[in-house]
């Protein structure tokens, strides 16, 4: 059977398309702000409605299995009195799970937000995050809810962030397992630099430069 035969194409507007495997198997999709992926496992659409509302168009990754595993997203909204939202990431999943690298722009009026962070994610999959979501919601304010709750987040946390926060302050930030930031690597909005590190609590056990002592200073 002889290859069909390839065609150029100048110009092309569509809203959606899909790039899919000889089987239908999607592996990337190119949308609109209309048109944006629902949260998809193995071509099972998890989360009916979600994301329906975001405005943003961009690029949606799939693995061999056909689930999500990252994209690129963009969008941005104006008010009739000029305020303004903007937004843009790029991240990378873990294999059936969310994300675990992203890449990220959020800039609302003026106040901005951007950087890279990376996150530790659980070994079971999306999907099973989901339904145990969903099984939350349905409980009851009580012991058993807030035991799932933990239950939810005790393996999903934030463990780096690198880039310029809304204060205007520069930094990197180290967490441990439990996401308690650990080291902070800091240049403030008036150019002063600091290094600290601290305890699972939250307290500063060592800092460059050092803290001052404001007792002896009275």
């Amino acid at each position: 059977m002889c290859d069909k035969k390839s065609e150029k194409f100048t110009n092309v507007d569509l809203e959606r398309l899909n790039i899919v495997e000889k089987d239908g198997t999607v592996k990337m999709s190119l949308f609109n702000s209309k048109n944006m992926p629902s949260a998809i496992f193995e071509g099972e659409d998890i989360l009916p409605g979600h994301r329906k509302d975001d405005n943003n168009a961009g690029i949606m990754f799939y693995n061999g299995n056909g689930t999500e595993c990252g994209g690129l997203i963009f969008g941005s909204k104006v008010k009739e009195n000029g305020e303004y939202e903007s937004g843009l990431s790029l991240s990378f999943d873990q294999y059936n799970q969310d994300q675990v690298i992203q890449m990220s722009v959020v800039d609302n009026n003026g106040c901005q937000n951007y950087g890279l962070n990376v996150f530790d994610r659980p070994k079971n999959t999306i999907k099973e995050t989901v339904q145990l979501m969903k099984q939350m919601e349905e409980m009851e304010a009580g012991p058993e809810k807030q035991e799932l709750m933990q239950e939810l987040s005790k393996d999903s946390h934030r463990r780096m962030f690198m880039g310029k926060t809304s204060n205007g302050e520069v930094s990197v930030k180290l967490s441990d397992s439990k996401g308690n930031e650990r080291i902070r690597m800091v240049i403030d909005e008036n150019d002063v630099p600091k290094l600290e590190f601290l305890n699972g609590n939250g307290d500063v056990i060592y800092s460059l430069p050092p803290k001052q002592d404001n007792a002896h200073d009275k």
